[in-house]
């Protein structure tokens, strides 16, 4: 049996089918705080986001392709430090670049 889907915001477990995504997906609606989201996207998944390397912030997904996502910065264009990391396998690093 699946797990109830709950919402990524407030937790709630009033949730409707809310229609598809143009990629197909299906989409949910909260009935409590009115989010939309996809279960288990890609971002819900990333929650736990690298370090850069040369600030020590938090990075944000730039792009993500087949079997990489590239992370930037969130101080960009302040700080201009990437990383690039496979998605198919558990995280590991593939190219880490850091510039202030």
């Amino acid at each position: 049996m699946e797990s109830p889907i709950t919402c990524p915001r407030c937790q709630g477990d009033a949730v409707n089918k809310y229609g598809r995504t143009a990629g197909g997906k299906q989409r949910y609606i909260c009935l409590v705080c009115s989010r939309q989201f996809v279960k288990n996207s890609l971002r819900q998944q990333m929650a736990d986001r690298p370090d850069c390397p040369a600030c020590g912030e938090k990075m944000h997904i730039y792009r993500t392709q087949r079997d990489l996502i590239r992370y930037r910065c969130s101080n960009y264009p302040h700080c201009r430090g990437f990383a690039k990391v496979e998605s198919k396998t558990s995280p590991k690093t593939s190219s880490v670049q850091g510039e202030s």
